[in-house]
């Protein structure tokens, strides 16, 4: 287990810094702007509004706010673009999927008391938190290291080779081990070459969270909620590193150097959230909501290939190689940060009104921190868990939107802000800014609302091979949903 998990750490950090290993589990503790609609034609401010699905995954108090059932879906195209820029070379990459944010079923029942409860509901439905899909192409200046030096100094030290990266080098004749010396050497030998490095990777998956929510209206003043979550997790990438000489040194030999790795994540996990909203007086409404850690169960199963193109000795003949490792299969346990959240709204007009709306406020605190890897080797994930202690920090969500109601018609605005959940010395700046818009009709019995949300967040990497020189990607993703639905 510590060894399969000693490789996980070197293929990981070919592509990200390395402390970085932890940002698997910021992947895995994130959200993004998706769900209905009118939840991301808000901004997703709809923590003290409720009357949408969504605020199950929330502020399930906001179920309570709904009279009548209804039965919802949401369909959503997404389009994400990823800059990149390596030693002055900019790239540029981007990836469309059609998918569903949001599918549902609420059944309101009214109980006709005058005073009291005056109404509960009931819903089953998923919402959509996270989205993994993206692509993205990084290409740099040639540099004078290889990650076949990295191998082959990680060989030296633990005096053995790693079945996922180094025996497949041997293999391919990019290293060879001395069994008299018992050490390990590259095709470079102590010389050096300039070479062009590459990173094309490819995601896909995702984060959909079942919900099962139990609601209550008492005296259309104090609303309650509760939501047992069972989230579904599924990632998958493709990564290819390539190594190619600028010119060829016959000396060494090197044509391309290809590092590939093929991953596979899937895990469900368990949480609960609690949520109550208060209206002091018609126009006002305050929430507050707390969601308990997501505890999860992951399996992972990876592959790696290393590619080789080496000119044969004494002669101009290029030999190539490929080999493929075995597959690499583990489970381990992983535990998201709690949440708190707050919220507030106001509200002008009323159904009857020619015109109505309302503006929001929602804050969400997580600390990232907390974030927690449990099973397997004990000392290796203690060390995993101190990593994320030295990385992370709390992070601050801030959600504001408003709403404009003619008549049938609503008109749709919003904004999402999320504070850089690294440390300050790491310079490695994760904020998030989504805007958003969006339009919805709905009558008596039927409604439909329509939505764009557009994303930025930048971030920082390096190669293994070149530590010194960040990558910095900045990622645009977007989204276009349209929710149907029927009330009775």
């Amino acid at each position: 287990m510590r060894k399969i998990l000693l490789s996980i750490l070197a293929m990981l950090s070919i592509y990200g810094l390395k402390a970085q290993y932890a940002s698997e589990a910021l992947n895995y503790s994130q959200t993004d702007l998706l769900g209905s609609a009118a939840f991301v034609g808000r901004g997703g401010a709809i923590g003290a509004l409720g009357a949408d699905f969504t605020a199950a995954s929330y502020n399930p108090a906001g179920l309570g706010l709904f009279y009548s059932s209804q039965i919802a879906m949401t369909p959503s195209w997404e389009w994400n673009i990823a800059d990149a820029n390596y030693m002055g070379n900019s790239t540029s990459e981007q990836r469309g999927i059609f998918a569903f944010t949001n599918a549902n079923y609420l059944f309101a029942f009214k109980t006709n008391n005058l005073e009291g409860w005056k109404a509960f509901q009931f819903g089953v439905g998923v919402n959509k938190l996270r989205s993994f899909n993206n692509r993205s192409y990084i290409e740099g200046n040639p540099v004078n290291s290889s990650l076949l030096n990295v191998w082959t100094e990680d060989a030296n030290y633990y005096g053995n080779y790693d079945q996922f990266t180094s025996l497949l080098a041997i293999t391919c004749g990019l290293m060879d081990y001395d069994s008299v010396s018992n050490t390990f050497s590259d095709i470079f030998d102590g010389r050096t070459q300039e070479l062009i490095q590459s990173r094309y990777f490819v995601e896909s998956g995702g984060i959909s969270e079942m919900a099962v929510s139990f609601s209550g209206n008492y005296e259309d003043k104090l609303y309650l909620g509760a939501t047992m979550g069972v989230p579904y997790l599924s990632y998958r990438s493709s990564m290819l590193y390539s190594e190619v000489p600028q010119t060829v040194d016959t000396a060494i030999g090197l044509k391309e150097f290809d590092f590939i790795e093929s991953k596979n994540i899937d895990g469900g996990g368990i949480n609960l959230k609690l949520g109550a909203i208060y209206r002091p007086i018609d126009n006002i409404r305050l929430g507050v909501a707390f969601h308990t850690p997501t505890y999860y169960e992951i399996n992972e199963s990876y592959y790696t290939t290393v590619e080789s193109s080496v000119l044969a000795s004494s002669s101009s003949n290029i030999e190539r190689n490929s080999e493929v490792s075995s597959y690499g299969v583990y489970a381990y346990n992983f535990s998201t940060p709690l949440k708190l959240l707050a919220n507030a709204a106001v509200t002008f007009g009323d159904m009857s009104s020619k015109m109505a709306g309302s503006l929001s406020f929602d804050y969400e605190f997580t600390n990232y921190r907390s974030m927690h890897f449990s099973g397997g080797d004990p000392d290796y994930m203690r060390q995993v868990n101190n990593e994320i202690k030295d990385t992370y920090k709390a992070s601050h969500t801030f959600r504001v939107g408003g709403t404009l109601n003619v008549k049938k018609l609503s008109l749709r605005a919003g904004a999402v802000y999320s504070t850089d959940p690294y440390k300050e010395e790491l310079d490695m700046d994760a904020s998030k800014m989504s805007l958003a818009c969006g339009i919805g009709y709905q009558t008596r019995q039927w409604f439909v609302d329509l939505a764009f949300a557009h994303t930025e967040q930048k971030d920082k990497l390096s190669f293994t091979a070149n530590p010194d020189s960040p990558i910095e990607i900045t990622d645009y993703r977007n989204v276009l949903v349209v929710t149907l639905g029927m009330k009775f």
